[in-house]
């Protein structure tokens, strides 16, 4: 009875543990599938399946292609655009869905921005537009970033930015949220360089997992846009070159000198005639006549008694 019952116990541990062993190689093979997605060649996908949207107003998105890897999705979204240079208006974002892989099995690597050369990429994304690299600071709802600027001469303001979302991981160390990338190139007529930042202020992702979220506003922070205005206003990479206003002239008035009115002619007497002296002034050559208050006789007015 003892080896009947010891038999028992063993294959009743055997069936637990091969049940274990069954559920745990079904949950592993689970995991395997849901980590990689199926890939697939690059398609034009409707607007709103951008992983990314521009801000209300434009630039309006005119075409959405996606490539979908086994570890993450990228997406080029090409913009509406008015501007003169040569180049194209678009956002280009990639979502990584787990780690970056090393090439192989046609997953996508994930490479920092720090083994990337980003001028050579800004100089390719506007050729011979003199793009510059900004020196400041700045952040959006979604973390730090970097832009380049340039300002050809044809009137354009042009604009290279990089983003790089980091990935958050859980408490055992598993993603809970991947790395996304985003790269923005742009262009614009007779805009300021504010103004095509702005743009990078303005991007919401269009992604569940990747919501803006409040946080303190302090440096690094989510959700504590911080934008390159010091004391003097707004920070340009390129400082606008305004044509100085011409020098106010103003007319000076104008005096014409206004000739005194002759006086009136005097009529030329006769010939022969007598001369009779003016009434205020003897006339050269004249006699005096005294007046009649020089030593004549005293004449008393009517009305004096």
């Amino acid at each position: 009875m003892q080896k009947n019952g010891t038999a028992r116990r063993d294959w009743r541990t055997l069936g637990r543990l091969g049940l274990g062993a069954v559920l745990c190689a079904g949950l592993l093979a689970g995991c395997a599938t849901t980590t990689d997605m199926p890939a697939s060649e690059a398609e034009s996908v409707r607007p709103t399946k951008a992983m990314i949207l521009p801000p209300p107003g434009g630039p309006a998105i005119v075409n959405v292609v996606s490539t979908t890897f086994p570890n993450a999705v990228r997406q080029d979204i090409w913009l509406a655009t008015e501007a003169r240079s040569t180049g194209e208006n678009k956002i280009s974002i990639i979502r990584f869905t787990g780690r970056g892989g090393d090439g192989s099995d046609a997953a996508l690597q994930d490479i920092p921005f720090t083994q990337v050369n980003l001028t050579e990429e800004a100089l390719a994304a506007w050729p011979d537009s003199g793009m510059s690299v900004s020196p400041y600071y700045v952040q959006n709802a979604y973390g730090p970033f970097g832009y380049a600027i340039a300002k050809p001469a044809n009137g354009d303001t042009c604009l290279y930015a990089w983003q790089r979302i980091e990935p958050l991981l859980k408490p055992s160390g598993a993603i809970d949220r991947a790395t996304v990338i985003i790269r923005v190139q742009m262009c614009r007529r007779g805009v300021s360089e504010q103004a095509v930042l702005d743009i990078m202020y303005r991007l919401r992702l269009n992604l569940d997992v990747f919501p803006p979220m409040r946080a303190p506003a302090n440096i690094g922070a989510i959700a504590a846009p911080i934008k390159p205005v010091g004391v003097g206003g707004f920070a340009e990479v390129i400082p606008s070159q305004r044509p100085a206003a011409p020098p106010v002239v103003r007319a000076q008035p104008v005096v014409q000198a206004v000739a005194a009115p002759a006086p009136p002619a005097l009529p030329v007497p006769p010939p022969g005639a007598p001369i009779v002296p003016s009434p205020t002034g003897a006339s050269a050559g004249s006699p005096l006549v005294p007046t009649p208050t020089g030593g004549g006789p005293i004449v008393p007015s009517p009305n004096r008694s």
